[in-house]
């Protein structure tokens, strides 16, 4: 997801984030059982035997998902304190409050885009990469 800043048309740009999340939420989740089903047979003879376990394949397991994951969590604690600040910043006028409101929703409704993004080019990624190794 890239990062924009709010436009005059900002109720539409909040709906195609939406339409955008919801794909990319799609594509992630039609993905990832492909990558379940490709790893399964690797990860089943490693625990039969282990000695001759496809170890750098199971390493890269845990690292991309510990790297996929922390990168969303820092992903939303940024959100999560561009809202915070928004919030608690003082409000001068009902204008003021307005378009304090509709930066906390933009942000807020990209905040799941951006916390997804790198799961789901994890989760594509490896499915495109198993499915060429068949």
């Amino acid at each position: 997801m890239t990062k924009r800043t709010a436009s005059p048309f900002l109720w539409f740009d909040m709906w195609m984030e939406s339409c955008t999340v919801s794909l990319r939420l799609f594509e992630t989740m039609a993905a990832a059982p492909a990558v379940v089903n490709a790893r399964m047979p690797t990860i089943g003879a490693a625990a039969f035997d282990p000695l001759h376990g496809n170890w750098p394949e199971l390493y890269r397991m845990v690292a991309e998902k510990t790297e996929a994951f922390m990168q969303a969590s820092l992903s939303i604690t940024g959100d999560m304190q561009a809202i915070q600040s928004e919030m608690l910043r003082p409000m001068r006028s009902a204008k003021s409050a307005v378009a304090s409101s509709a930066r906390i929703q933009h942000h807020a409704v990209g905040a799941a885009g951006r916390a997804l993004a790198p799961l789901h080019t994890a989760v594509t990624g490896n499915a495109r990469r198993l499915q060429a190794r068949r």
